[in-house]
C-alpha cells in the first residue's frame, strides 16, 4: 500500500544537532548530589522558563537554595546563570523541539500507510508495557485509593492535555462522581481554580515544562493540602516532590510526535478504578441519566 510524495529526503528540523546541556547532564549526573539532580532536572525540563528567572525565583520554584541552584550550575561546567542562560538562549533560538519531532516522525511515515500503522502500535505498545511496571501499577493503586476517598475529583490540563481533563471529568460525572476541568490558560484559570476546596484530590496532566498555569494550580492544591495525582512524561520531573503519587507516560520513545492515546488509557484506567469501588452508585447514576435522555428526546 504505497503512498506517492513529493517530499524531500530530509525534512527541515532533521539535522542533527548537539544538545550541550543534555550530555553535560547525562555526563556529570552521577556526581550530583539529590538536591542538585532536582535542579538540574527542573532546568532540563524548563529551558525557556530558566531564561526570565534568576537563582533567587529558581530556587523558591524548586524548592531549595540559591546556593544550590548555583553550586548545580557549576558542577554541570557552566561559569555561573549567565553562562548557562547564554547556551540556553542559543539551543532554544535554533530548534524548536515540536517541528523537529513532527519532522523526525512525517520523514519516518512517508513511504507508506503500514509505516504509519506500525509506528502507532509501537508507540502504544512501549507506553502501555512502561504504565504496567512495579512502580507505575503502585502509583496507580495508590492514586485510585486517594481518589476514592475524594469529596470532589479536579482534573488539570492545558492545550491537548485539557481536552483530555474535560473527557475524563464527564466520564466521572456520569458514573456518579463530583469532578470537574481545570483546563483554560492565563487569568481565566483563577475562575476555575476557585473550585479546589479541602477534601478534593486533583490530577494533574504534564508532559514537560512547568507553565505558570499548572505552577499556580499546585501552589494551590498544596496550599489547600488537596492530593496531587501527577501524569508526566518525566521519570524525575521537578513537581514529583509535591505530588502525593507520580504515574510516568513517556510518549514518543522514537523521538518523534507524540501520541496522547496513552495518557488517556491512563486516565481511563483510574476512573474505572474509582468506578468500580462503588458499583451500585454508577449504576444509580446510569439509570438516571438514561432517564434524563428520554425525557429530552420526549420534548419535541
Amino acid at each position: 500500500m504505497a503512498l506517492t510524495s513529493n517530499m524531500p529526503d530530509s525534512l527541515p528540523g532533521t539535522a542533527s544537532r548537539t544538545d550541550v546541556f543534555g550530555e553535560r547532564l547525562r555526563a556529570r549526573r552521577h556526581s550530583l548530589s539529590t538536591r542538585m539532580t532536582l535542579v538540574a532536572d527542573f532546568i532540563d525540563q524548563n529551558r525557556a522558563l530558566v531564561l526570565s528567572r534568576s537563582a533567587v525565583e529558581l530556587a523558591k520554584e524548586i524548592g531549595v537554595s540559591d546556593a544550590t541552584v548555583i553550586r548545580t550550575v557549576q558542577a554541570l561546567g557552566f561559569e555561573g546563570l549567565v553562562d548557562l542562560k547564554s547556551l540556553l538562549s542559543s539551543s532554544l533560538g535554533q530548534l524548536d523541539i515540536t517541528s523537529a519531532k513532527l519532522a523526525k516522525t512525517l520523514n519516518e511515515l512517508r513511504q507508506d500507510a503500514d509505516r504509519a500503522v506500525n509506528y502507532v502500535i509501537d508507540e502504544y505498545r512501549q507506553s502501555i508495557e512502561h504504565l504496567t511496571n512495579k512502580k507505575n501499577l503502585d502509583s496507580l493503586t495508590d492514586a485510585i485509593s486517594v481518589l476514592n476517598s475524594a469529596n470532589r475529583i479536579g482534573v488539570f490540563g492545558i492545550g491537548a492535555s485539557g481536552i483530555l481533563a474535560e473527557y475524563t471529568t464527564r466520564l466521572l460525572a456520569r458514573n456518579g462522581l463530583s469532578a470537574y476541568a481545570l483546563n483554560r490558560t492565563g487569568i481565566s484559570l483563577a475562575e476555575q481554580l476557585l473550585q479546589l476546596a479541602p477534601g478534593d484530590a486533583l490530577i494533574v496532566l504534564i508532559r514537560q515544562n512547568i507553565h505558570r498555569e499548572v505552577a499556580a494550580t499546585m501552589e494551590e492544591a498544596n496550599r489547600l493540602n488537596i492530593p496531587v495525582i501527577l501524569i508526566t512524561g518525566q521519570r524525575r520531573h521537578a513537581l514529583a516532590h509535591q505530588s502525593h503519587s507520580v504515574i510516568v507516560m513517556p510518549r514518543s520513545g522514537t523521538g518523534g510526535t507524540s501520541l496522547h492515546g496513552p495518557t488517556l488509557a491512563c486516565l481511563e484506567i483510574l476512573t474505572l478504578g474509582v468506578v468500580g469501588s462503588n458499583p451500585q452508585r454508577s449504576l444509580n447514576s446510569v439509570e438516571r441519566l438514561i432517564g434524563l435522555r428520554r425525557s429530552i428526546r420526549a420534548r419535541k
